[in-house]
């Protein structure tokens, strides 16, 4: 996860015009900043595919794929990164639509290289408080607000491709148990170990939360129904091995239910965390009675 109050980082812009790709060069590579650039959107959207980057920073109107949807695809590629949209047609474009396809400020041309790292500041203090405001504190996971927010665009999303959203719901076995018999500080230790074995066996840009006392959801995005099996057995071996590694007076076991949400059903996500809920209860039951 992109840490939103580093001064200086990696960026990418993106412009079709060259002089404005220079001046930005020069401006953020005298901040500390380490610079790519890509004069279309197409081009940019492959980079952000195959690398990670701390800042983007965009115009809107390109040949090709334009800078709110590829603000779009950055999100969703990476929800922590810094977003700053910038055009010259003011008129055509607000700030309420560069917020919603996911940019994080908006800045007009022309600007002040004084203007633009004035923008850049003020997007990381931003981002800074909606971390903290969409974060659990124990696991550095995401919370409950913070997963709806993120589980709903991914529902938007899936209705614009007409694909499905997978979501994946976790349990921690026996937690009242470690609780009680082990004190708090060892189900907090359970808490923070099962989110680690989360984040080992999902991707950066999946969504990975706590949404209750024991209970963590993850949406795999962009994947397939072919894919959740590999990715369940990777869970799986990852928290073998953690059992094997960590020394503990517990070993640490989960249950887990996949549910999914399909556009043609039009459901709610309530809805769907209910039905991988009761399928993770099934599993918990199950190794009960074996």
């Amino acid at each position: 996860m992109s840490d939103p109050m580093k001064t200086s980082g990696s960026v990418l812009i993106v412009d079709d015009d060259s002089p404005i790709l220079e001046l930005l060069h020069e401006t953020l590579t005298r901040e500390g900043y380490r610079c790519d650039e890509a004069a279309n959107g197409d081009v940019a959207a492959d980079m952000l595919k195959n690398r990670q980057f701390d800042l983007l920073i965009t115009d809107i109107v390109m040949p090709g794929l334009g800078g709110l949807e590829l603000s779009e695809q950055a999100r969703r590629l990476n929800p922590s990164m810094l977003i700053i949209v910038m055009t010259g047609y003011i008129d055509e474009f607000s700030y309420d639509k560069a917020i919603a396809s996911g940019a994080s400020d908006f800045i007009k041309k022309p600007f002040t290289p004084v203007e633009l790292l004035a923008r850049i500041k003020h997007a990381r203090q931003q981002e800074r408080l909606r971390v903290m405001a969409v974060t659990d504190e124990l696991t550095g996971l995401l919370n409950r607000r913070g997963f709806f927010s993120l589980a709903e665009q991914q529902m938007k999303i899936a209705r614009r491709r007409n694909k499905r959203v997978y979501m994946v719901y976790i349990d921690i076995d026996n937690m009242k148990g470690i609780n009680d018999h082990l004190g708090h500080q060892a189900g907090d230790a359970a808490l923070t170990d099962a989110a680690g074995i989360l984040k080992a066996t999902f991707r950066d840009s999946d969504i990975i939360a706590r949404i209750g006392g024991d209970e963590f959801v993850v949406i795999p995005v962009e994947s397939e129904e072919t894919s959740l099996a590999i990715i369940t057995a990777r869970l799986r071996k990852n928290l073998e091995l953690h059992n094997l590694t960590i020394h503990q007076e517990h070993k640490l076991s989960l249950s887990f239910g996949i549910s999914h949400y399909d556009p043609a059903d039009d459901d709610s996500l309530d809805n769907i965390l209910t039905r991988a809920d009761k399928l993770m209860l099934e599993q918990k039951m199950l190794k009960r009675r074996g």
